[in-house]
């Protein structure tokens, strides 16, 4: 029998209760189905109010029954409601909210027409025409979850998606791409609530080609609940692409243009959406496309001692050039089959390509600084991406706001290629060019990536006893090829023939096959949810050149508890727990070398396993009407640590390989202040610092380390010109982090942006420069026995923009919970 067996019986079962006993119960407890309805109109001027939020709550215990938005009559409707006592709110931005008390459904009144609702604008006051501009916080922060609103931040038009997410509290991004949260580096990153080979799938990220101007907002989520996927011991990432919602035809342009001194570091960025909806469907795109021009680089100092006690010192230097180019599209729409049944399908497509060059040398000395040889490397590598992402969803909500069931299938393809030409000369110790032939290399690298995910989630309440139950099946495949060639060339005759350098042909496939079921209930000002996860994996490198298939079969169960206590209506305290995992990425589990630098390698372990955590976190959240404070003091205890260490070896050379250390303890706090003393101005402030401590037994490393590291971020926007014109700062200090090996630092940048907007927020122009100070890069220190390291990388941060954007249809204003679909998180 296939060992998959098992686990599809228990896929079929689970799925056999979803479709067979959920329904069933959904069913029960409807004692007559009633309607109530009513219209919104403006007091001022008696003008409709459209898309106005009306949520309808049972008066005997205040829970929500259900939530609609006005038409473009400003006229709302609650079909299928049962006999019963309730109460209305009305919002909309701008407006002072409404309350509708006592408002009855019996077996003899099945209709309760509301009539006309008047709504009070903010700034009461005999106006010709009402005008409803509407502006979101930049930053969200709630108790188990942040959001941060990208289209809100002057500070990263014309950026990527790294700008954005260093913005994020707790959230860094390394001169490699790599994505940490709370200072770990094991963190997964999803765009639009699914895995995409865009944001992980290669065991990299290619975020760097994605324009700012296409993101949302970004959802963070340190310790999720039992429906979310386990990977990621500090959390989970969403980047949720745009789609706009709102009634009516759309757009958006936005313009972008940047530059270093008018001749270098030049960026150019756009962005274009549209979108059209009515009752029966939301038909939505958009196209960004962005280019960069800059330099990269870095210097390494390393000073070994061999066991003969003899000292060498590598000195290297390497100034590069670095242009990047991306492109993104997002076509979809929502089909309003019939009542309470939503069919959605997109497509979204990212292309780009990179070209680096460097010129490198490399100095060799010997402990008293005498010079033993000197050799420079030019180097070329271009780099070509393809991702593209389809997906189709479908959502059936039960009647009286009971639940939901979704269908959600994602297919992700992905394809990179990567080139290098390099060329290699040894020199005198006065700089002349020896005579001896150069050594010229040519490396071909081609990765393609394939991920399927479906999952089907059910969800159902049970007003009675204010409880909620959540229970879904999932299935993640990914498989993945990289093949490598190199050649070198021959002088003798001229031609390139194929070496040893590099050649290998690995292949990759994860099987994720996994259950989860959830239960949570509110008791008075308590509110608590537990849940429960299994999960089977199949993790498979396959080693095609050497023969060597190596099969890790991992069957695993992941508990998840939040406990709720609400000291008053806007503050909380907040208990939760999670178990996690990290299993390897595929590029960490690539054995074969990469000998694009011949001093500096890289190579994976296929024999990686993956890492579990037990995290802990108390948090607490107060909302006052001028200050917001989040806070959380938390605790990871981290076993088989995946780590990133380097070796080093008599050569001269040295390698990044990845290893299991013993166990890992991390405990930290946490904090995010949103001050707002004014109307016009706004304060975001954010800290996190924690204390870790590495353990491993091996005899022959020196893994058990600890330290302190620490970051601050803060951002400031002060509005003006009658709330037409706004200056913000952004600032950023990041502490030395501790590694296994040493010390590691991101400098962060200080930003300042501003902006003045037109014909009633309609047409924006700003202007934005970043790293003002020029401190932006990375620093490394590896502090060994025997080897001692430092190296430094600097790329062009300091840039001047402009900034332009125009909008038509309405303002971006959307009260809308999103999730489901839409790949929004809701915890």
């Amino acid at each position: 029998m296939s060992k998959f067996a098992p686990m599809k019986k228990r896929i079929l079962f689970i799925l056999s209760v979803v479709f067979v006993v959920f329904p069933t119960l959904a069913q029960k407890g409807t004692t007559g189905e009633g309607v109530i309805s009513g219209r919104l109109l403006n007091k001022q001027n008696d003008l409709p109010i459209e898309y106005a939020s009306v949520r309808l709550f049972r008066a005997k215990d205040s829970s929500i029954v259900g939530g609609v938005f006005t038409d473009v009559n400003g006229k709302f409707t609650f079909d299928a409601v049962a006999v019963g006592h309730y109460y209305l709110k009305c919002s909309f931005t701008g407006f002072l909210p409404r309350q509708i008390e006592d408002v009855q459904l019996s077996k003899s009144i099945m209709v309760a027409n509301i009539g006309t609702i008047k709504m009070d604008n903010e700034s009461a006051g005999t106006l010709k025409e009402i005008k409803v501009t509407g502006q979101l916080d930049v930053l969200k922060a709630g108790i188990d979850k942040k959001v941060y609103n990208v289209g809100e931040d002057l500070s990263v038009r014309g950026g990527s998606a790294n700008d954005v997410l260093n913005n994020v509290p707790s959230v860094e991004v390394d001169q490699d791409g790599r994505v940490m949260l709370r200072g770990d580096g094991a963190v997964t990153v999803l765009i639009d609530g699914r895995p995409s080979s865009l944001s992980g799938g290669n065991g990299k990220t290619l975020l760097d080609a994605l324009p700012a101007g296409s993101i949302e907002r970004i959802e963070v989520v340190t310790n999720p609940s039992a429906k979310y996927d386990p990977d990621g011991t500090s959390g989970i990432i969403n980047i949720v692409l745009k789609k706009n919602k709102l009634r009516g035809f759309n757009g958006m342009v936005a313009l972008n243009a940047g530059s270093g001194d008018l001749k270098n570091g030049n960026v150019a960025d756009g962005t274009v959406s549209l979108s059209f909806r009515n009752s029966r469907f939301n038909v939505y795109g958009s196209y960004s496309a962005r280019t960069t021009d800059g330099y990269r680089n870095n210097y390494s100092d390393v000073e070994q001692t061999f066991l003969d006690g003899t000292t060498r010192k590598i000195d290297q230097n390497r100034i590069g050039t670095d242009l990047n180019e991306g492109q993104t599209f997002r076509l979809g729409t929502d089909l309003y089959l019939k009542p309470r049944h939503v069919l959605g399908v997109s497509a979204t497509g990212n292309v780009g390509q990179r070209n680096r060059t460097g010129t490198q040398w490399n100095q060799l000395t010997d402990g008293n600084n005498s010079p033993l040889a000197l050799w420079k490397r030019d180097a070329i590598d271009p780099s070509q991406q393809a991702n593209y992402d389809f997906n189709i969803n479908y959502k059936f909500d039960l009647k009286e706001d009971r639940g939901n069931l979704i269908f959600d299938a994602n297919q992700s393809l992905g394809n990179e290629s990567i080139q290098g030409y390099y060329e290699q000369g040894d020199y005198s110790l006065d700089s002349s060019l020896l005579l001896s032939e150069p050594l010229r290399q040519r490396l071909f690298n081609e990765e393609k990536n394939n991920i399927t995910t479906a999952q089907l989630d059910f969800t159902y309440t049970f007003p009675k006893w204010s409880a909620r139950m959540e229970t879904g099946v999932k299935a993640i495949i990914r498989d993945q090829n990289v093949d490598t060639y190199s050649e070198s060339k021959f002088e003798s005759i001229g031609v390139y023939a194929e070496d040893t350098l590099a050649n290998f042909s690995y292949a990759y496939n994860e099987q994720v096959y996994s259950a989860y079921a959830i239960a949570g209930q509110q008791k008075g000002k308590w509110k608590y949810q537990l849940g429960v996860r299994a999960e089977q994996a199949y993790q498979i490198p396959n080693l095609i050149s050497d023969s060597v298939k190596i099969v890790n079969d991992y069957l695993n169960i992941f508990p998840s508890g939040h406990i709720r206590y609400s000291l008053t209506e806007k503050s909380e305290f907040s208990l939760s727990y999670s178990r996690r995992i990290n299993r390897a990425a595929a590029a960490d589990l690539n054995p074969f070398t990469n000998y694009s630098d011949p001093l500096n390698l890289r190579r994976g372990n296929p024999y990686l396993q993956p890492e579990f955590i037990d995290s802990y976190d108390l948090g607490f959240m107060t909302e006052k009407p001028k200050v917001t404070l989040t806070s959380s003091v938390f605790y990871r205890y981290t076993t088989g640590v995946i780590s990133r260490v380097k070796e080093f070896y008599a050569d001269n050379t040295s390698a990044v390989t990845f290893l299991n250390i013993d166990a890992s303890h991390s405990v930290g706090f946490e904090a995010v202040i949103i001050y707002k003393p004014y109307k016009w101005w706004r304060n975001n402030l954010s800290f996190n610092g924690n204390y870790i401590q590495y353990q491993d037994d091996n005899p022959n490393a020196n893994w058990n380390v600890n330290g302190y590291m620490w970051n601050v971020k803060y951002a400031g926007t002060i509005e003006f010109w009658k709330k037409t014109a706004s200056i913000q700062i952004n600032a950023t200090y990041n502490a030395p982090r501790v590694t296994v090996q040493g010390r590691a630092q991101r400098r962060g940048p200080v930003d300042i942006s501003g902006e003045k907007t037109f014909k009633d927020g309609k047409i924006a122009i700003g202007f934005r420069i970043t790293d003002v100070f020029n401190r932006q890069g990375f620093y490394m220190k590896v502090d060994q026995p025997n080897v001692k390291q430092t190296s430094e990388f600097k790329w062009l941060t300091r840039r001047y923009f402009l900034t332009f954007t125009y909008k038509f249809g309405k303002l971006e204003i959307s009260n809308k919970r999103q999730g489901g679909g839409d790949g929004g998180f809701d915890m």
